[in-house]
């Protein structure tokens, strides 16, 4: 279509001038119209492609990570050659990619701008050449009627009229020519640059297409034919490994299900593992299945989805396995630790056995290992110790551990270097309540039972307390077998040997300890009037320095006859832990005799015979004293002569407790008095005869043996009542708890030790007194600081809620340092 305008025409201002310009005019238009959405076209283009390139980079990063996937497997072969062919994939795609990217932006730069250009510069100088045009036309048309309508009357007017129509003619002939220019301009210019726009672009499209080919032309030549043949190659192994599966499948359906489903290492049974059911702690006591398996001598689960690991026992030492007592359900077996019960179930009976033999050999062979490494150390450091010493000249003895020294101290007590119940050699377990040394297999048993009944360490294994080895140090294994065996029916149970199995064993030990049918019961009245009263031995504290026996007083020699006898059966007796509790079997009759101004005379009133529970020597163990003493606390007792023991008196004195009749001698009774005598062995056959350890003494303000032990400053004695079921929350008639008597007697030690068996601080008195409040009147600093430093740490606990921190540094280890300054150095806490 041509619409070039004739220069000719239009300084005629024809009607074939107009009607070509007309033409012209509306052809610009429909180009600018079409240039415009050729360019919105290739905006849409080039925004599409951007989504394409985000599309394929996703895409390529998904190979790369599919490449990686396989690359994590490098020991299967075929794993690695699938990551480097998909690596290889991947870069090809990202090279086109980039080239991709490029074409976009050729795409941007020749046909958008080219074209925007185009429309912004060349279209639009054109439209505002028109505007002028118009106006100039317009212009003329009116100095046209100017002229045509001036009067002739008016020579002037006509002049100036064709004047301005003269000017105007001159303006619109050169504006018309300049319009003309610019359209027939246009008209050329489209044509070269719209068709060198697009070449260009051909030419990018060109590149694009051709990098392409020469990349995936070398990737064909030197790769692609290779990777043809190894997915050839794997197809082949993935149907054979497909039709070794099938095979396999066949096995497993004619395999029998009902077989067990444990596994265990190269038929190691401490490398068991498989599901078991465990039972809940919540409320409802619900069964979950677990997958169990022990490894570093623990018990350890989890679930069977993807979970870690949670530990049950971190250490299957200190656990021991049973037969569940109160269980409905089948194939259950109990593991029992010295704090938690655990009860698992296996699929069959066979799982169960399985299950019980692999932990009691786990529990096995830590103990041995446990037992060779503390040999290969005490060997190291023996060999070190003679290196050094001769390289020193000097004889030097190695340093023993803490386990060791106690281990020693416990074994040199007499009974305790066999087990208490099967008399198996060296021992490495006690029940500290029951003050005994026991075996691995008899503290199994123990432990068993609960620890309201036997409360079982091992000695070597386990942090004491030295509350704990004071009570240990104080009883024995003589002394309770001499009471827990004083009648033994072994038609009852059959007694427990080091080889008996542990049928044999538990039943021995229920019966000894827990039904106690071999316990000799407490006398009462006799009837022929020779045992009218009792009383209890005291227990003295003697210092290490002390001599046994002194042969002078102040008042003079004591050469009694009665009193050389007694000398004899004591030093006789002082060898043997035997006479440390005086049961019924070997009550001692006792003349009471009365001393007037400092003289022994006999009263007219004649003689009453009566028992004296625990009239024995004191205990000397050798070397004891050196490491430990048998008892200390704050306010240490009077050191006393053997020679005073036959000073008896009705009211009682120092050496005994006040004199009770005997129809009064119950084990509540008997459990009070030993304890305001402090002495352990009668405590325990109180307690062995049923007694009550929270027991309400009426008669005396309403006081618990607790409170009488407090009295005494022991904390071996408050300890044993603890260790047996004493609670600290008892109040006498005055509203005063063991902790407010503790500090009414400035007992720092006692209050230490009720403080860390969390006694209620905050307890007040029928005189609404708390403990500290009694502290503070009495000025005992030791007692106030421990008493706010306990209130401080329980409202930090409180403060952190239940998840928070369990208990401050600072007061565990001030706490620490007061109870062992109680039990070694008490004169230190004297002080006010």
């Amino acid at each position: 279509m041509k619409h070039t305008v004739d220069f000719k025409e239009c300084l005629k201002d024809s009607p074939k001038f107009r009607a070509s310009l007309e033409d012209a005019e509306n052809d610009i238009e429909a180009l600018e119209s079409r240039l415009d959405k050729l360019v919105k076209q290739c905006t849409a283009m080039i925004e599409a492609g951007k989504m394409f390139s985000n599309a394929s980079s996703g895409f390529v990063v998904g190979v790369r990570d599919l490449a990686n996937y396989f690359n994590d497997d490098t020991l299967v072969s075929d794993n690695a050659k699938v990551s480097t062919s998909l690596s290889r994939f991947a870069h090809a795609m990202s090279e086109m990619l980039k080239y991709f990217n490029i074409l976009m932006d050729q795409a941007h730069r020749s046909i958008c701008k080219n074209l925007n250009n185009f429309i912004r510069i060349d279209i639009k100088k054109v439209k505002e050449t028109k505007k002028l045009f118009e106006k100039i036309s317009d212009d003329m048309d009116a100095a046209y009627i100017r002229n045509s309508q001036a009067p002739k009357s008016k020579p002037q007017e006509c002049e100036e009229a064709n004047n301005t129509l003269t000017a105007m003619r001159s303006c619109f002939a050169h504006t018309s020519l300049d319009y003309v220019f610019q359209v027939n301009v246009l008209n050329s210019k489209k044509r070269f640059d719209i068709l060198d726009t697009m070449l260009s672009f051909m030419h990018a499209q060109n590149t694009f297409f051709h990098q392409g080919h020469d990349l995936f032309r070398d990737l064909e030549t030197t790769y692609m034919k290779d990777i043809a043949g190894q997915v050839e190659e794997l197809s082949s192994k993935a149907k054979i490994e497909r039709k070794e599966m099938e095979e396999r499948h066949t096995l497993v359906q004619q395999k029998d299900l009902s077989t067990s489903s444990l596994l265990q290492g190269d038929g190691n049974l401490l490398q068991t593992e498989g599901y078991l059911f465990k039972r809940n702690s919540n409320a409802f006591k619900n069964y979950v299945r677990r997958w169990f398996c022990i490894q570093d001598s623990q018990l350890v689960y989890r679930k069977r989805t993807k979970d870690t690991l949670t530990v049950m026992e971190d250490d299957l030492r200190l656990c021991t396995i049973r037969q569940p007592v109160d269980s409905d359900r089948r194939f259950c077996f109990e593991v029992l630790s010295p704090t938690r019960s655990h009860i698992l179930q296996a699929d069959s009976d066979e799982e169960c056995q399985l299950w019980v033999s692999a932990l009691n050999a786990s529990i096995s062979h830590a103990y041995k290992e446990t037992m060779h490494s503390q040999e290969v150390e005490n060997k190291r450091s023996s060999t070190s110790s003679k290196e050094s010493s001769q390289s020193d000249m000097l004889p030097a003895e190695p340093k023993q551990s803490k386990a060791k020294i106690r281990m020693e101290q416990l074994l040199t007590i007499p009974g305790n270097s066999h087990c208490c119940d099967c008399g198996a050699n060296e021992p490495r377990w006690a029940s500290i309540n029951l003050g005994i040394t026991l075996c691995i297999e008899c503290s199994g048993i123990h432990r068993g039972f609960g620890v309201h009944l036997s409360k079982v360490r091992s000695i070597t294994l386990d942090t004491w307390e030295p509350e704990h080895l004071k009570v240990m140090l104080e009883i024995g294994n003589d002394v309770v077998n001499r009471i827990y065996e004083a009648e033994v029916d072994e038609t009852i149970a059959a007694r427990a040997t080091p080889d008996c199995n542990r049928t044999v064993r538990e039943s021995w030990i229920r019966a000894k300890y827990f039904q106690r049918a071999f316990i000799k019961k407490l006398p009462g009245v006799n009837k022929s009037n020779v045992l009218r009263k009792w009383s209890v031995r005291k227990k003295t504290r003697r210092s290490s320095s002390q001599s046994f026996l002194k042969t002078s007083r102040s008042g003079g020699e004591l050469k009694d006859s009665a009193w050389s006898r007694n000398r004899v059966v004591s030093e006789d007796l002082s060898s043997e832990l035997l006479e440390a509790v005086l049961s019924v079997s070997n009550a001692t009759l006792m003349e009471k005799r009365s001393f007037k101004n400092n003289a022994r005379e006999e009263q007219a009133s004649g003689d009453v015979a009566g028992i004296v529970f625990g009239d024995d020597p004191p205990l000397f163990v050798a070397g004891l004293n050196k490491s430990l003493d048998l008892e200390s606390s704050d306010e240490s007792l009077h050191e006393y002569d053997d020679e005073a023991s036959i000073n008896v008196g009705v009211d009682g004195d120092d050496f005994t407790t006040s004199w009770e009749d005997m129809s009064k001698l119950d084990p509540n009774l008997l459990l009070y008095k030993a304890s305001a005598a402090r002495n352990l062995p009668v405590m325990l056959e109180a307690l062995a005869n049923s007694a009550d350890p929270n027991w309400v003494n009426l008669e005396e303000d309403g006081k618990t043996p607790i409170m009488k032990a407090v009295q005494t400053g022991s904390l071996a004695a408050c300890e044993f009542l603890l260790l047996n079921n004493a609670k600290l929350d008892r109040k006498d008639k005055n509203g005063k708890t063991a902790l407010h008597h503790a500090t009414i007697l400035g007992h720092t030690g006692q209050v230490c030790q009720f403080l860390k068996r969390r006694a209620d601080q905050n307890a007040k008195d029928n005189q609404g007194q708390t403990p500290l409040d009694i502290a503070v009147a009495n000025a005992n600093a030791d007692i106030v600081t421990l008493l706010r430093l306990a209130k401080l740490n329980d409202e930090m606990k409180e403060s952190d809620g239940y998840l928070g921190n369990p208990g401050d540094e600072t007061f565990q280890d001030v706490f620490r340092d007061f109870t062992n300054m109680a039990s070694n150095n008490p004169e230190k806490l004297k002080r006010k």
